[in-house]
């Protein structure tokens, strides 16, 4: 199966619409979970907005101003509707990251919640502010323990029997180190039966996924334009009206204010002003509307499919070499994590990239206690997005025998 099978645009009509393969003809870019490239329409964008737009948003009344300001709440409407959310239940933060502080301060010191509840497969930024924030707060931190690379259903449920609600659990959609899936519609509805809250980081997930907000009844979810073709430096966070009502903000300054006085101030009611404080990133609003639009030409579906096929097509070529462990799950999708018994992830990816031009990424992936559960202390990953091809793969499963042959 390739992208062409099941979409009306070709591979070959894709990868030309991405500027670094025409510098780049030979690159084999295999670190799309890192940060992905960006086509043609989207680095258009951007220079469309310096050249046409460029002004501070809220601001002012002159016509270029009013004319940046619309398309900054335009970028939002149309991001909202990529992942089924309403205009103001989106807030634009530098990323995923970013998010997940704001909203982990924001409970952390509402004094309403119990427990935070986190597993430990989890990158470290959906790990670190919940942890951070429950120790400076007296809140019970659950680092959920994961045994290998997945979780059941039955070990959270005995997990979180006897966590005092309100308590807060926060999950990737799609783990950062190894690809895994997880059931998190399904786990959505049993946190919400035990009195708690859900957070989604879907920063690996949205870029590869259709994701609709309100269907799946989470209560956040965070994700990152970068992973999905937009600049760097623009995120979001999305949360039900109700809860980001009740967030405190994050950033104190310019644009978030309803009214200052030497003894106290109120905040703006607006929730999307009052918790986008400052100068936003707006010609990175803009970049991640128009990846939006393009990945909606593309077709969600068709992504995933081709994503899916690469996916698996790796997974099988990298067992046929007796030397590399794979530990992706069976159903993991878009990222391998394997190593070499007799090279370090680190020598094999210098050697990857410096001769073969094949880029993966080796370390520990900002998941430590992953690592660890898995018994190892660093890994290369392999992810894969709809521009790869089959012959991507092909020259990395290549390249790890020249690898052998060089070191070994």
């Amino acid at each position: 199966m390739s992208l062409k099978e099941t979409s009306d645009i070709s591979i070959k009509e894709v990868r030309r619409d991405f500027p670094v393969f025409r510098h780049y003809p030979s690159l084999a870019y295999l670190d799309s979970a890192a940060t992905a490239q960006k086509p043609q329409s989207v680095i258009d964008a951007v220079k469309g907005f310096y050249e046409r737009e460029n002004a501070n948003v809220h601001r002012a009344v002159y016509p270029l101003a009013e004319k940046s300001t619309a398309l900054y709440e335009s970028s939002r409407s149309e991001v909202a509707r990529f992942i089924g959310a309403e205009r103001d239940e989106l807030i634009f933060t530098k990323g995923s990251t970013e998010s997940l502080n704001i909203i982990a301060n924001a409970l952390a010191t509402s004094g309403r919640y119990k427990t935070f509840v986190v597993p430990t497969f989890e990158h470290h930024s959906n790990f670190l502010p919940w942890q951070y924030h429950s120790l400076k707060n007296e809140i019970k931190f659950v680092a959920l323990p994961i045994m290998g690379a997945e979780l059941t259903m039955t070990e959270v449920e005995e997990n979180l029997t006897g966590v005092e609600a309100p308590f807060v659990f926060s999950i990737g959609g799609l783990i950062n180190a190894t690809g895994y899936r997880t059931p998190f519609e399904d786990l959505t509805e049993l946190v919400h039966s035990f009195g708690g809250l859900i957070v989604i980081d879907g920063a690996q997930l949205v870029p590869h996924e259709i994701f609709d907000f309100k269907k799946v009844n989470s209560d956040f979810l965070v994700f990152s334009g970068h992973k999905m073709l937009a600049e760097t430096g623009i995120g979001c966070l999305v949360g039900r009206a109700e809860l980001l009502d009740d967030l405190t903000p994050f950033v104190f300054g310019g644009g978030m204010v309803d009214r200052v006085s030497i003894e106290t101030s109120s905040y703006a009611k607006e929730r999307t002003s009052r918790l986008e404080g400052g100068t936003q990133n707006i010609s990175g609003a803009v970049s991640l509307a128009s990846a939006c639009r393009y990945l909606n030409k593309i077709g969600m579906s068709a992504i995933h499919k081709h994503v899916s096929y690469l996916t698996e097509t790796a997974r099988e070529m990298l067992k046929q070499i007796s030397n590399v462990t794979v530990y992706s799950p069976p159903d993991s999708h878009a990222i391998l994590l394997f190593s070499h018994k007799n090279i370090h992830s680190h020598d094999l990816a210098e050697f990857l990239g410096r001769t073969q031009e094949v880029a993966i990424r080796s370390g520990h992936h900002c998941a430590q206690l992953q690592m660890e559960a898995l018994g190892i202390t660093s890994a290369c990953r392999a992810s894969f997005y709809f521009y790869n091809t089959v012959e991507d793969v092909e020259r990395l499963i290549e390249g790890i025998s020249k690898a052998e042959r060089w070191f070994l």
